[in-house]
């Protein structure tokens, strides 16, 4: 099972109001993700919000090329605040509680990827950047569906 299939099920294992496949609810979180970040005002908003907040060196690990440092639901909800988690939670429809855990998940992810060789990217390029990043891990291979060779 790959990384995205794992969060989906941990995070939204008892989630039955769903009807959209792995896929579909992976592609709508990584979007929510993305757009949260843009209203955000980008890896640099969040990046100056996660500093005002004392967490500074824990976004700085997903912009660098080292290892990524974890971050609790709760410290990513006080860092970001309400505003933001609700965007996530109202394009996702996942409860504020859930969008802090699927975040504290996926924003190291796509802020690394995002980042690969340690830069941020210009805010036009963001969407761009993500966009390409979303695809790469909503790929069938990247969901742990089986491939012909």
């Amino acid at each position: 099972m790959s990384l995205l299939n794992d969060i989906l099920h941990s995070i939204l294992k008892n989630d039955t109001s769903s009807l959209e496949s792995p896929k579909e609810k992976g592609e709508i979180l990584l979007t929510a993700t993305l757009l949260m970040i843009e209203k955000a005002g980008g890896i640099q908003g969040l990046l100056e919000k996660f500093h005002q907040s004392g967490l500074g060196d824990v976004v700085s690990s997903w912009i660098s090329t080292g290892q990524n440092q974890a971050i609790k639901p709760d410290d990513l909800g006080k860092a970001l605040g309400a505003e933001n988690i609700q965007i996530l939670t109202k394009e996702s429809q996942v409860s504020e509680d859930q969008g802090e855990g699927i975040l504290s998940v996926l924003l190291p992810i796509l802020i690394d990827q995002m980042t690969p060789n340690g830069q941020i990217p210009e805010q036009g390029q963001m969407m761009t950047i993500g966009r390409t990043v979303l695809e790469r891990m909503l790929a069938p291979e990247a969901l742990g569906a089986k491939t012909n060779a």
